[in-house]
């Protein structure tokens, strides 16, 4: 499909010129830096592999099967899968995607204006642009984050929501799918958003923060709180900081091994 969103980085470098690139120092230093992340790619999702389907997850799941609120989840990533078999909402995305960079942008107390979306493309102005801003779209799924407003909300402020837990875990499941599905399909076309701080890193990141926001969302899926989302969050993150330092150390080891031969 030929539709080429435009962000904000494009906006901003239409104005800027060339210099929205940045020095080419810079870039060569995030280039490093993508370099040093990427034993962390390998051992973050170790970690999360190994904090949501653990020793104890994995029998459970043997002997009595998943656990309900992962079907439900399970059931909204099939709808997903099932409406993109028939309909692609992609102007629903680029809104989305748009309205992500102009959220970023405030976040940065920048000035926003010009936000256009069509099913040819979208488009958003910025005064101000940084890796936040041009990357916060690939890794902040809009719609995931207020189905979970949404019901956090109305569970803490109205009233207890515990019997539709399942529309919650249904939502993040079908969004969880869109965002990941789209931002992938988004990658594949010629993104001006990932220029400037240079492809490698930003894909670095973007994949890095995808893992992340995920913990958040499947903490959320088994807890259904805030409070133990974040648990779930911090455990995960841990054990894939722990896979990684052993990567490292690994790596090190290697390294001193050949330098001694």
């Amino acid at each position: 499909m030929a539709v080429r969103p435009l962000g904000a980085a494009e906006a901003v470098a239409a104005q800027a010129g060339a210099a929205a690139k940045g020095p080419v120092w810079l870039r060569g230093l995030k280039f490093l830096a993508a370099l040093v992340l990427l034993p962390a790619c390998v051992g973050l999702p170790q970690g999360l592999w190994s904090h949501f389907l653990h020793t104890g997850a994995k029998l459970r799941v043997q002997l009595l099967g998943w656990p309900q609120e992962m079907v439900w989840f399970g059931y909204g990533i099939l709808a997903f899968g099932a409406l993109a078999f028939f309909w692609r909402p992609v102007v629903v995305y680029l809104f989305g995607h748009e309205l992500v960079h102009a959220l970023a942008t405030w976040i940065c107390l920048g000035k926003v204006s010009n936000l256009r979306v069509s099913a040819s493309g979208g488009q958003v102005t910025t005064s101000k642009s940084n890796t936040f801003i041009r990357l916060a779209p690939y890794f902040l799924p809009l719609y995931v984050l207020l189905a979970a407003g949404v019901y956090l909300g109305l569970d803490r402020f109205w009233r207890p929501l515990a019997e539709y837990r399942w529309c919650l875990c249904v939502a993040l499941g079908f969004g969880m799918a869109f965002h990941l599905a789209f931002t992938v399909w988004c990658l594949r076309l010629d993104q001006p958003d990932l220029k400037p701080d240079g492809w490698f890193f930003s894909l670095v990141l973007i994949y890095l923060a995808n893992l992340l926001v995920l913990a958040l969302v499947l903490g959320l899926v088994l807890s259904g709180t805030a409070g133990g989302a974040w648990t779930h969050f911090q455990e995960s993150a841990k054990l894939g900081i722990e896979r990684s330092h052993g990567i490292y150390l690994e790596l090190l080891r290697q390294v001193e091994g050949m330098t001694r031969s």
